[in-house]
């Protein structure tokens, strides 16, 4: 799981405001033994569980047959609902449905703030990148944010890189960095094999790339301190945005405001024509494809869900015709934040 930037009283904020209960899996649980073809549960004091509608809750969280040191929650409210170690000893997390609903909308309504920000960010990483290329923590956290916003790759995984040899940000390697004239080249496979082929023509993120292949090592993306080579990890990412910005920001949120601001700017280009209902699936098509997601996960996780809905209800139309003058002298970015406070003041 990932390490939150909320802290403790705000976690619990959002699990009471859900009617649950924030819990840690340190919490004394039902345990899972095994039992003929099947499993038994047994509460904290060893009793067996038997109780009915306790049984049907932790059979309606399909916890897998292969998964060891496994934790149930004894609260049917408590936003984790189980954990358990997979095959590779990943800890994997069964969350409440109203804790999982009520972190996407808190993504959702977090996005206002993050089109608020992302002049402050780009301005910051502008400043950092046009310094000499020293190779500074905050020097290569800032060149890792610069192609999080310019080319919309995900952040890196060090799993997915050494078992299925897929990368992000911070796990690419020098193999993965082509140097040329007057460009850099980043080439890899992404997560679901998704091949990546990016070409860079900036001068400040050019010199950077060019000074980290001279560095010891084959991960493209580290720094030294006074202890020698360091990795950048995601969390080093969100620590960064959060400290710059005020806000708890992470990496995916990059996606997440790319992926709405494209389907809400495609969408919004072919709005009063003929072509309008025929361009949702296909325009969902584009933007799964420039995350390298499937149409059903990029709807699902990263496009707001109210321009889904504005497009199905017709409202779309009647406000881009209201504010056509004005949308007209706006780039993309600020096209989406306008419409997201007009959609926080309705």
């Amino acid at each position: 799981m990932n390490i939150s930037l909320y802290s403790l009283e705000e976690c619990e904020k959002i699990a009471t405001e859900s009617s649950l209960r924030y819990v840690q899996d340190s919490l004394p649980g039902i345990l899972r033994k095994k039992c003929g073809k099947g499993f038994a549960y047994f509460y904290p004091d060893g009793t067996q569980v038997r109780n009915e509608n306790e049984l049907k809750r932790i059979k309606q969280l399909v916890i897998p047959p292969a998964y060891k040191e496994v934790w149930i929650c004894p609260f049917a409210n408590g936003h984790i609902q189980a954990t358990g170690r997979d095959s590779r000893n990943r800890k994997q997390y069964r969350y409440h449905p109203l804790w999982q609903e009520a972190r996407q909308r808190q993504k959702f309504d977090m996005m206002i703030h993050f089109g608020a920000s992302i002049s402050l960010i780009r301005h910051h990483i502008n400043e950092i990148l046009s310094q000499p290329p020293l190779l500074s923590k905050n020097q290569i956290i800032c060149a890792i944010l610069y192609l999080l916003d310019t080319c919309c790759i995900r952040i890196g995984n060090t799993i997915y890189a050494q078992e299925n040899k897929t990368y992000g940000l911070t796990t690419l390697r020098k193999k993965h960095l082509i140097i040329q004239k007057n460009q850099a080249v980043l080439d890899f496979y992404g997560k679901n094999s998704k091949v990546w082929h990016i070409n860079l023509r900036d001068k400040k993120i050019i010199r950077i790339l060019k000074k980290c292949e001279e560095i010891p090592g084959y991960e493209l993306f580290k720094y030294q301190d006074e202890n020698g080579l360091k990795i950048i990890t995601s969390q080093d990412i969100n620590f960064y945005l959060k400290c710059l910005t005020n806000y708890p920001f992470t990496a995916k949120d990059f996606r997440t405001w790319i992926a709405s601001r494209e389907f809400f700017c495609r969408l919004l280009e072919f709005s009063n024509t003929k072509l309008r209902a025929d361009v949702f699936i296909p325009v969902l098509k584009e933007v799964a494809k420039l995350l390298g997601h499937t149409p059903n996960v990029c709807q699902k996780n990263y496009i707001h869900p109210e321009i889904i809905n504005w497009y199905k209800e017709g409202k779309l139309d009647k406000w881009k015709n209201k504010h056509q003058k004005k949308i007209n002298s706006m780039s993309r970015d600020e096209l989406l934040l306008y419409w997201l406070k007009k959609v926080a003041c309705d």
